[in-house]
């Protein structure tokens, strides 16, 4: 199992609370593949050391993602990337597409598109995807 390297930026100064700048930095990781099931982030020590802020700032962080199901806690090797993960970030990117198609439906209507003029597009951006000699989908 190995330790994964954190590229984590923080800036006290954006407003946003520093654990949810980590929360939100080491879910994308997960979830767009840098980080994958049982890899191992760095102690509560180092981590907070590394960004000069106060550990219970990361066990805060590590909390809140450990109750999203992304990390889990394992006696002995410390906290790592959830088994399973790979499934929990699809789910959630999925939701996030059709959250993006029920505003875009919405918006085309209020534009007057009629509903067969957008299938149209979105079949015609379908097509636009390129595919490899097997016809799967390279994205």
């Amino acid at each position: 199992m190995r330790a994964v390297a954190v590229w984590i930026d923080v800036d006290p100064r954006s407003g946003v609370p520093i654990y949810v700048q980590i929360v939100d930095q080491v879910r994308h990781a997960i979830e767009v593949g840098g980080f994958g099931p049982g890899e191992r982030l760095p102690t509560v020590r180092r981590l907070a050391g590394d960004l000069a802020i106060a550990p219970n700032t990361i066990v805060k962080a590590y909390s809140e993602l450990q109750r999203a199901g992304l990390l889990e806690s394992r006696p002995g090797v410390g906290t790592v990337v959830a088994e399973g993960v790979g499934e929990v970030a699809r789910e959630r990117q999925v939701a996030e597409i059709f959250r993006r198609l029920r505003v875009i439906a919405r918006d085309a209507a209020a534009l007057g598109i009629s509903e067969d003029d957008l299938w149209a597009s979105l079949d015609s951006e379908y097509e636009r995807i390129p595919r490899d000699e097997g016809g799967e989908e390279q994205l």
